[in-house]
């Protein structure tokens, strides 16, 4: 959620919406002195929201909380708002159900491993967007990789058969660590820095 003013005590109102994806509402009055409202507003919270519509314009009524940021927002705040802009930028017509789950359920994953979380929620949402990132077959013959891979620093894993010179050998304690982020409950304890710069690659990737 993010709000942007307009004239003196109005604003527009961006809102992540689970079935229709961003929506940029009109809000009137939310900045007078006397607005009990402002507070419901913050980046993190979790609202009800009564709206009119022309299907081309919104203007919000009123709200209900549903849940609030609690200490966990204070704790680690850059996290929590860079995690709801990475969804809000999307500008996804619906936000995947999982991805969903995540967002009203973000402070329980931040309490695991928050130092984990970036890479374990972009893996997760590349895999939503049908972009997952394979960690089981080799890009090149999709032959199974068991015992090691390749890596050639950029996106993929290769077989011992289609390597080259060049890519870095990825052991099998490796792999067996990379592969618990696809848990979707627990967030891995590491996450092996080739399996970082793969996501990362990843994802620049699916934004051009």
């Amino acid at each position: 959620m993010a709000k942007e003013k307009l004239k003196e005590n109005d604003a527009l109102i961006y809102i992540l919406t689970k079935n229709y994806g961003l929506l940029k509402c009109y809000l009137r009055g939310i900045f007078r002195p006397q607005s009990k409202n402002l507070t419901l507003f913050e980046p993190g919270n979790l609202n009800r929201f009564f709206i009119i519509t022309n299907f081309k314009k919104y203007q919000i009524i009123s709200a209900l909380p549903l849940k609030t940021t609690t200490n966990i927002f204070k704790s680690q705040p850059y996290l929590f708002l860079w995690t709801l802009r990475i969804v809000k930028n999307l500008g996804l017509l619906e936000t995947p159900k999982f991805i969903w789950f995540v967002l009203t359920h973000l402070e329980n994953y931040l309490r695991q491993r928050s130092k984990v979380f970036s890479f374990w929620f972009l893996f997760h949402l590349l895999r939503e967007l049908g972009y997952e990132v394979d960690l089981e077959n080799c890009q090149k013959c999709q032959r199974r990789l068991r015992k090691f891979a390749y890596f050639d620093n950029k996106r993929f894993l290769y077989c011992f058969y289609c390597r080259q010179d060049f890519y870095l050998r990825i052991s099998q304690q490796e792999l067996t660590q990379a592969r618990k982020i696809k848990n979707l409950i627990k967030l891995p304890r590491e996450i092996p820095d080739f399996l970082k710069v793969l996501i990362k690659n990843s994802f620049n990737e699916f934004l051009i």
